[in-house]
């Protein structure tokens, strides 16, 4: 009897099956259709950024850590491939800003001097990688940065006011989200984190002013973006 009911079960599952399949909502059964990310694209993005500087001399530091801030606007480059639902690709982007903070100095002198940090411009050149839900797509970012840093020390008294420009070498680390909207068209949100290498200002000073042996900065940025993809087929459906 029992072998008889384990034989009666397994003849109606096999029966029963493609029955049940049937019964399923066809949406169900079908898979769901990423939206294709490959390809080129170029956009403009803007935003704002936070950060922390500092004049040093060799008898210390001039001021304590002082906030810069600013805003950021400009264009970007990239391209995707993507495979199911990971994308990889390559991103650069050129921006103007007008980051810049300052603090009054403290030294041995008796009259007084501000000392600024500006940044002028910042290019980044990272690599990208994501995950693609959809219309979204989640992604990590990382890679090369470059920036236009200014060190200026400035006293009305004396009739001063003095600056040196030098470009940094540095990295962008940082993540964001994308979707995708009407055509070929999306926008994102993107957060990135940028050290820059410490250098040395004012290497023949006048009297006045003292040699910066280093003039620290460091970026957070958090922009927006809007991009226009140039499709590549279709791929990872």
């Amino acid at each position: 009897m029992r072998r008889f009911l384990v034989i009666a079960v397994s003849f109606f599952a096999v029966v029963a099956r493609p029955t049940m399949a049937a019964d399923l909502p066809v949406r169900m059964l079908a898979p769901v259709a990423l939206h294709a990310w490959g390809g080129c694209y170029l956009g403009v993005e803007g935003g704002g950024a936070w950060g922390q500087s500092r004049h040093d001399t060799a008898l210390g530091s001039t001021s304590d850590a002082y906030t810069v801030s600013g805003a950021f606007a400009g264009g970007t480059l990239g391209c995707n491939y993507q495979s199911g639902p990971w994308v990889i690709g390559l991103e650069g982007d050129l921006s103007w800003t007008n980051e810049r903070g300052s603090a009054v100095e403290v030294a041995a002198l008796p009259a007084t001097f501000t000392a600024e940090t500006r940044e002028n411009w910042l290019a980044t050149v990272r690599g990208r990688l994501g995950w693609a839900s959809q219309r979204w797509l989640l992604y990590v970012t990382g890679g090369y940065a470059a920036a236009a840093v200014e060190a200026r020390v400035s006293n009305p008294t004396l009739a001063l006011d003095m600056g040196q420009t030098k470009t940094r070498n540095g990295f962008a680390l940082g993540a964001g989200i994308e979707m995708a909207v009407a055509g070929n068209w999306s926008v994102k949100l993107e957060y990135l984190y940028v050290g820059l290498q410490n250098a040395g200002y004012f290497e023949v000073p006048p009297p006045t002013i003292l040699m910066r042996t280093g003039v620290p900065i460091n970026d957070n940025i958090y922009r927006a973006g809007l991009n226009y993809r140039f499709a590549w087929p279709a791929v990872g459906k």
